[in-house]
């Protein structure tokens, strides 16, 4: 099984919110289940504040959350332009949001904070070395 970032990182878009309506429809001639979604917080993709999910119906993959309750979502977007997600795509709407919300790039900062470290200290040691000091207002004359 796959852990969380993998699964946001496969996502087309992933969201927590509240189902605030549930309808039946039908996709190919197949059963389907059509939730509405009050989107409390856009992980990833950017779908809109309420976005409409398509999950198959009357299978082990439906997606069956109780109205008002939060969730995690992750999303698959069809080449027609629908939302979809199954049962494998629920997700526990805490974990999500502390997953996405990790910083990024913490590494590369420290490098750019080391250079720039670097590049001052060889500054103070050569102006040192010339025994060049600044000109600061205020301070006395030699």
């Amino acid at each position: 099984m796959s852990t969380l970032p993998q699964r946001l990182a496969a996502a087309d878009a992933a969201v927590v919110g509240r189902v605030i309506a549930v309808r039946r429809g039908e996709l190919r001639g197949l059963p389907q289940r059509v939730l509405t979604i009050d989107v409390d917080q856009n992980v990833k993709g950017g779908p809109p504040k309420h976005v409409v999910v398509w999950t198959p119906s009357g299978t082990d993959c439906d997606v069956t959350p109780k109205q008002n309750e939060d969730i995690g979502l992750f999303l698959t977007k069809t080449p027609d332009g629908r939302w979809v997600a199954t049962g494998a795509s629920l997700a526990n709407p805490g974990r999500l949001v502390v997953i996405a919300s990790e910083p990024k790039g913490s590494g590369i900062k420290v490098v750019v904070g080391l250079v720039f470290l670097g590049i001052v200290l060889l500054w103070a040691l050569s102006r040192r070395r010339r025994g060049v000091r600044p000109e600061l207002p205020g301070s006395p004359r030699p």
